[in-house]
Parts: C-alpha cells; structure tokens; sequence
C-alpha cells in the first residue's frame, strides 16, 4: 500500500509563516530583547568592573605607601624581611620585585621567578592589565623610589586579579542564562499572546475567506467584543456587505420593474397591431384609435427610457457645482410648464437668491417636482412654488393641492418605479423613475429632499440646499 506524503518544504513553510503577523511579533520581541540584553550585560559588566578596579586601586595605593617607605632602609635582609611581612599572609596576590637602577635585585616576593617566566600579552586598550598564560589576568604597575644613600631604582606590582576575572565570568554566565531563559520563556509567552490577540482577526479572516465564491449576500463576518479596533472594523465590512446587498437587491428589482414596465406597452403595441391587422384595413375609427394609442404608448416608452438612463448616468456623473442664479433658473421652468397646462401655479421666488448647484440638474429637479405636481392635480387646483433663504439654508418648495400621498406609502415616494395610483400614473404617463431621479439629482448638488402630504389635500416637497459659504464669489 503506497502512501501519498505530502512534500513539505522547509524553506517554503518558513517563508510563509514569515509573513504571519504571529512570527513578525515574535520575531521584533527576540530581536529587541537580544538588543536590550546585551546593551544591559554591557551596563552591568562594565560598571561591576570599574568598582572592582576602583577598589583594586585604592588597596594597591595602601600597599604602594607601605613598599616606599621600607625602601628607605639600607639593609638589604632588612628590606626583604620588611617586604614578608607586608604581603603576607594577607596580600598574597601580590607579586613585587624591588630593584636599583643598575637592575641590582634587592627583594622579591615568593614565587615571582615561577610564575612571570612565559610570555605576557598586554592589553593595548587596558594598558595597565595583562595576561599571563599560567596564572592568569595581572595589574601591572611600577613606582620608583629613592634611598637616603642616593641609590634609586623602581617598584614592580603585579597584582592577581583572577578572583575578580572569575566573579566577572559567573555575573556574565549568569546574565547569559538569565537571559536565555527569560528569551525562552518570553518567546512563547508572546506567541501565545499574539495568537490570541489575533485570533478575532484569524476568525474575521477565516469568514471572509468563506465568503469568496459565494453568491449568499446575507452572510456577515464574526464582531469580536475586543479589541475595539478589530470591532469597528467588522462592523464597517459588515456594513458594507450590507449596502452591497440592498444595491444588489434594488438592481434586481430595478430589472424585475423594467422588465415589467416595458412588457406592458410592447403588450399594447402587439394587442393594437392585431386590432389594425383585423380591423383597421375597414374601419377607419378603430384605425385611429389604435394609432392614437400606440403613439401615446411609444412616448411613455421614450419617456420611461429617458428617464432610466438618467438615472445610470447619474451614479456615474460629477456635479459641476458653481454659484447659480436658482430664481432664474426657476422661473424659466415655470414659464414653460405653464404654456403646456392649465393649472395655475402662483410664484413666490425670491430676488436673485443664488446657491452652489450644478445648473442643469437643478432645471431638472424643478421640472421633475412641477410636472409631479401638475399631474396629480386636477384643473381645478393650483400649484404653489416657493423660493426663500433665511441664515440656515435655501428652500425650494413645491406645494400642489392634488390627490396627496397616504402616509403609509410616504416613505417609499422615492424609490424606483413606485406609484401610488398605478392606473392614474398610466394615464397621465407618470413612469414611476422621476422622483427618485429627483432625489438622486439633490443628494448630486449637496441637498436633501423632504416630503409632508395628506390624502385628499395635497402634497408639499421641499428642496433644502445649502447657502454659499463667505468669501466665495
């Protein structure tokens, strides 16, 4: 039986892991504390050995004194004697030859032709201390002196210093495995850390990782409770994930609409075109009629298809927004609507009140808004537009005393081919787009759009931009 083992390749598994956050933490945590260890030894040796030799000095100082002042004697077994009594038994570690000019040996310490016999080595950056291959590290040191006789010669010290090498070798071994455990132990201590620090964003990772491929746009990442970064995080994808479902939702009812808005007229132009095909060759009323109709049914498509590539145009268009004589602009919409209805509409338009619109969307809010208002008021009504600006904002107000809107449906006047009165939208060829055109169009020029109605007595919309800031002209 043959066994498929996967190859694992050390070196690829090492460079993957390297670009864990895991590793990266683990990694900056070893290094910086390598760092802060070795600068540390180096504070702590360092100081420990200036005290050692601080002290060495001052003993070596007392000593110096005692060997100066018995070189004053002129006996030489005296001197001898003198330079015993001095070094030991307390002073053992020091080595000290006496001699004249002339390099006469006059006294020595014990042991002192046994022991500097090899080659020294001189520390050049320590110059005082040397190293002796036998017995070690040495402070070397060398006073002249000066006999009542006249005589003259110098003091050789060479002090032991191996019980201060070794204390300083324990505190560096020391140090070294102070340090290499606590490397240990703070390593997993931060791995584990870290891996539980990141295991929220592991999770949000993991959940993101199974929402590629799949079409189920209700899925939503995990909210960790902490930390509050990782939180805000989620929360903000989620709410993204939430805008792109409502966005896929309103394109397939926007599609489920369309395709519904355009089956009823081709269905008309095809019922008309088989009323003409059986009829209309004889009967030239029912000829009429039927061209009459699929006349009206051809503008309303024209109309509708105007008004939906509006509508794509503009979640891809850039406002040109610039100071814009809104009064104008109002006023020749209305003159227009006018001559094309027999409503009245009464004006209340500020002088010359200007505003930071994009003009030509402006012109198209207002003809949306007031044809909206003629449709659905009957001749007998009348409509009123108001222009105004106090210290707050410009107002656009269109008020009509039409069919008004129930107020169960208020909330969903702007969205896309939604209509109260279906059968009376048909006839008057409303399409069910120009509101929500209307409201894209504000939200384009920096505004927003409010709506206050009543069923029965009319409906007020409201266009509120925001007034020229200072200092522009």
């Amino acid at each position: 039986m043959k066994f498929n083992i996967p190859n694992l390749n050390p070196k690829k598994i090492y460079k993957e892991n390297k670009k864990t956050l895991i590793f990266q933490f683990t990694s900056w945590y070893v290094l910086h504390f390598i760092a802060i260890l070795f600068f540390i030894g180096i504070a702590v040796i360092g100081t420990v050995s200036y005290f050692l030799i601080q002290s060495t000095k001052s003993e070596l100082q007392a000593i110096e004194e005692k060997l100066i002042y018995i070189t004053g004697e002129d006996s030489k077994e005296n001197l001898q004697d003198s330079l015993d009594e001095i070094l030991y038994p307390d002073h053992s570690n020091y080595f000290v030859k006496i001699k004249t000019d002339d390099n006469q040996m006059l006294a020595q310490s014990r042991g002192w032709a046994n022991t500097f016999h090899v080659d020294e080595v001189h520390l050049n950056w320590l110059e005082p201390i040397f190293w002796n291959g036998n017995h070690g590290v040495f402070f070397h040191e060398e006073i002249p002196w000066n006999q009542p006789n006249g005589k003259k010669g110098t003091i050789q010290i060479k002090l032991q210093l191996n019980k201060d090498a070794e204390f300083l070798g324990l505190m560096i071994q020391v140090i070294l495995i102070t340090g290499v455990i606590s490397l240990i132990a703070g390593s997993i201590l931060i791995f584990q850390l870290s891996k539980r620090n990141l295991k929220p964003l592991l999770m949000i990772t993991n959940a993101v990782g199974k929402m590629r491929g799949s079409t189920d746009l209700k899925k939503r990442i995990p909210v960790p409770e902490a930390p509050r970064e990782l939180s805000e995080l989620s929360l903000t994808f989620n709410h993204l994930l939430h805008q792109l479902e409502e966005q896929f939702e309103r394109e397939k009812s926007f599609v489920s609409n369309v395709s519904h808005e355009l089956r009823t007229p081709l269905t008309a132009f095809k019922g008309h075109l088989k009323l003409i095909n059986r009829w209309g060759k004889s009967n030239p009323v029912v000829l009429e009629q039927s061209i009459q109709a699929l006349d009206e049914e051809s503008k309303r498509m024209e109309r509708m298809m105007i008004q939906m590539l509006t509508l794509a145009r503009n979640e891809h268009f850039e406002s040109k927004n610039e100071r814009v004589n809104l009064t104008v602009v109002i006023e020749r919409v209305v003159m227009q609507m006018q001559n094309d209805s027999n409503v009245e509409i009464i004006r209340n338009l500020g002088n010359n009140i200007f505003g930071m619109a994009d003009e030509e969307q402006f012109r198209q809010i207002a003809v949306i808004l007031i044809e909206n208002a003629i449709r659905y008021t009957d001749e007998h009504g009348k409509i009123t537009i108001v222009l105004e600006k106090d210290n707050e904002e410009i107002r656009f107000i269109v008020t009509d005393t039409g069919i008004g809107i129930p107020v169960q449906d208020q909330h969903k006047i702007f969205d896309r081919f939604y209509r109260v009165d279906k059968d009376r939208s048909r006839q008057t060829g409303g399409t069910g787009l120009g509101l929500s055109i209307a409201k894209e169009l504000v939200h384009n020029i920096g505004g927003t759009i409010t709506l206050v109605s009543k069923t029965g007595f009319g409906s007020t919309f409201t266009v509120h931009l925001p007034l020229i800031k200072s200092g522009y002209s």
